[in-house]
């Protein structure tokens, strides 16, 4: 499988593979992966095989691929290996211009391309990564948003089902929870792009994502001194430990990858990464519309 170079082709994939490629698809051609989050707000999940690490979209599948060997990737025949001064002027020599767009990346192909560099120890800066992106998720332009609050950051929280939590309530209109919440940041996605609409308030330790009409549909809490359901406290914690005390007080659960779901309540506990032998802490709290029991 990484034998022959990849050829890029932007707006469709590399090599094999092919964007909105459904996950279960991927997993049944190039086997099993260890999976991980690439952030504790993330539902999606990125599988590892070999030097390239593959993201899918639970809904629109395959959007993200990323070479941790360069030399497998090419461009129109042009291999995206060695002194990014060197890729560069092959690039121009077939009438592409990559751009710098911060220290150490370079993009083209509409940013659907993006090659990012190391220094090696001749001080070059040579080509570490190269990704590609499908069509609609590339260009975000990083908006930071004024928050109301004028008080210092709530840091606990209890968790009601079908609800939120006490700043945030599921339903919730954008320019309400902004009110509510300090200073954030949110992406302004290209007009065809299918990413969710979110907002990550760093300092609240929240990320809300918001329905098409602006309206709060999930709630993470990402960071906080103590998050709490029914009298089960979920965050902090270890997460075979929570789960297990969820368990003994009567709350049926469902596990899923890198998650467990306690049933019919919209509330999931998330993991950034597999199971080791060290125990590994509730990375999220996720909060959505329950489900029918």
């Amino acid at each position: 499988m990484f034998n022959d170079p990849w050829e890029i082709v932007p707006g469709e994939g590399a090599g094999p593979l092919r964007f909105g490629t459904a996950r279960s698809a991927l997993h049944d051609r190039f086997g099993p992966s260890q999976p991980f989050r690439r952030a504790n707000y993330s539902a999606d999940l990125t599988d590892t095989y070999g030097p390239v690490m593959l993201t899918c979209d639970p809904a629109d599948g395959l959007y993200l691929i990323e070479i941790n060997l360069p030399s497998l990737a090419t461009f129109r025949g042009v291999r995206l290996a060695g002194p990014v001064t060197e890729v560069g002027e092959a690039l121009r020599a077939i009438g592409v211009e990559p751009a710098q767009f911060e220290e150490g990346s370079w993009s083209f192909a509409d940013d659907t391309v993006a090659m990012t560099t190391t220094w090696d120890e001749d001080d070059d800066q040579v080509i570490e990564i190269v990704t590609v992106v499908a069509p609609g998720r590339s260009g975000d332009e990083i908006i930071w948003t004024d928050g109301g609050a004028t008080t210092d950051p709530v840091t606990s929280h209890a968790v009601t089902p079908g609800r939120g939590i006490g700043l945030v309530t599921l339903g919730d209109h954008r320019s309400d929870v902004r009110r509510r919440l300090h200073s954030g940041m949110t992406t302004a996605p290209p007009a065809a792009s299918t990413a969710s609409r979110e907002d990550l308030f760093w300092d609240d330790g929240l990320v809300v994502r918001y329905s098409p009409d602006d309206r709060a549909e999930r709630i993470v809490i990402v960071r906080a001194d103590q998050v709490t359901f029914a009298g089960v406290t979920l965050m902090p914690g270890q997460f075979d430990e929570t789960r297990q005390a969820l368990i003994e007080a009567g709350h049926p659960i469902t596990d899923r990858e890198l998650a467990l779901e306690i049933d019919h309540t919209g509330i999931e506990l998330w993991l950034a990464n597999t199971q080791t032998t060290h125990r590994l802490p509730v990375c999220s709290v996720v909060i959505s519309a329950p489900d029918a029991p």
